[in-house]
């Protein structure tokens, strides 16, 4: 391999499932260690107020690979095995442009996005597959290669480990072998720490936070070894690195002091934890309060790369390209939070506007308290109310909502028109 940076970066997108804002000891947790994923922080950048763009899984992991929010995409809920629906072919996903850039593209671990065939990762843009094709609570377990069952009698135990083994194959085979010229992509998107729990012998009991501690832990240790062959290939300078999570922690884990967790539009069940590592790009230690999306990494890799993203459909991720590398942002821009197709919240620069939430609380009379305002500078934890003080804002925001909300739903009604009429042209006469 030439000794000269790569103008294009291998790309290594590393999304845990269910992991808490607050589960790293980088962002303060007291009681689980991750040093390895730390090391990415301290060579790198931590985004404080990264944010999945709806706190479950297919939703989330929709936005994540289209820039989109998933009621544009029509993946507003979570799959399960039984649902015939699943990622459109239209839809233009992040492996995709980078493929089409240039990149060798793999995936390993949970995708979350249809099981039907025409859903399968491979696609949508990856050139290599394996890992499951839902959560782990869903049946039946089955583990794909490819485009078919490799086993029916998983070892959930074993699955970490496995998706890692295959991720540092890839980037060992594609970096000596066969494409060392050619940039690539691996989207390592794990199991864990999604319930059930499970977590191989060498970690069990390990961790002072339990089992779901052991389970963090073993997750830390992995991402270690693909930092480590990284490291081994020469090609840590030219590899941007991301760790995050889809959405927040379920019935264990840390919001780092955040309301909520998995399932609300609180802050615990939306932000997640964010750090990136590209040395010479991005400074070490930095740190980031700007708001940003996962949605927001297609335009932001489109624009690392050089690749072009898509302009014939809205995107609603911006490029925070400048923020990765250290600078901001120039101006507040809103970011709308959904259950299914019901808008529950809107951020706008240190404003949070809660509409609705979900699950809604039968003792307060259908939400009677909302709506709510609160100041995340001032209050995090989303504890007070301050809709009085500021109707300026509260206009402000209540109108924002309005007008993304009237959008999405005449874009929902267009696609229901569209798809009834492709039924009755296509129903006997």
């Amino acid at each position: 391999m030439s000794d000269e940076p790569r103008a294009q970066p291998n790309v290594v997108l590393v999304v845990m499932d269910d992991l808490g804002n607050g589960d790293l000891s980088c962002m303060g947790n007291a009681i689980l260690r991750t040093p390895r994923i730390d090391s990415i922080a301290a060579d790198g950048i931590t985004l404080r107020h990264m944010y999945a763009a709806s706190a479950v899984c297919t939703p989330s992991r929709a936005a994540l690979m289209t820039g989109r929010y998933p009621q544009r995409v029509g993946l507003p809920k979570v799959l399960n095995p039984r649902d015939g629906t699943g990622l459109s072919p239209w839809e233009y996903t992040l492996p995709r442009l980078l493929r089409d850039a240039g990149y060798r593209t793999a995936m390993f671990g949970k995708w979350h996005l249809g099981c039907r065939p025409e859903h399968y990762p491979t696609r949508h843009g990856f050139d290599e597959y394996a890992g499951l094709l839902y959560s782990n609570d869903m049946h039946p377990v089955e583990l794909f290669e490819g485009e078919e069952i490799s086993t029916a009698d998983v070892d959930q135990a074993t699955l970490t480990r496995a998706y890692t083994d295959q991720a540092i194959a890839f980037i060992e085979r594609h970096s000596i072998e066969r494409h060392a010229d050619q940039p690539f992509f691996v989207y390592l998107a794990h199991t864990m720490p999604h319930i059930p729990l499970h977590v191989e012998d060498e970690f069990r009991g390990r961790s002072a936070g339990g089992t779901y501690g052991d389970v963090v832990e073993s997750l830390d240790h992995h991402i270690g070894r693909v930092l480590d062959t990284l490291d081994d290939l020469g090609l840590a300078d030219d590899t941007l690195v991301m760790v995050t999570s889809d959405n927040g922690p379920w019935f264990e884990g840390s919001t780092g002091g955040l309301r909520g967790t998995k399932l609300h539009t609180y802050e615990g069940g939306i932000r997640v934890p964010f750090v990136a590592r590209w040395p010479g790009h991005i400074p070490a230690g930095a740190v980031s309060d700007e708001p940003a999306c996962l949605f927001d990494l297609l335009p932001t890799l489109a624009g690392l790369t050089g690749a072009t993203a898509p302009r014939d459909r809205p995107i609603d991720g911006v490029d925070v390209s400048a923020v990765l590398t250290g600078g901001s942002t120039t101006q507040p821009r809103p970011l709308f939070f959904f259950h299914w197709w019901t808008l529950n919240a809107v951020r706008w620069g240190r404003w949070k506007l809660h509409l609705d939430r979900f699950p809604r609380d039968p003792s307060r009379a259908q939400g009677r308290e909302l709506p709510q305002l609160f100041d995340l500078e001032l209050d995090p934890a989303e504890t007070y109310d301050l809709k009085d003080r500021h109707p300026d804002v509260l206009e402000h925001l209540t109108g924002l909502a309005a007008r993304f909300e009237d959008e999405i739903d005449a874009q929902r009604d267009a696609a229901e028109a569209r798809a009834a009429g492709r039924a009755t042209a296509g129903a006997p006469r």
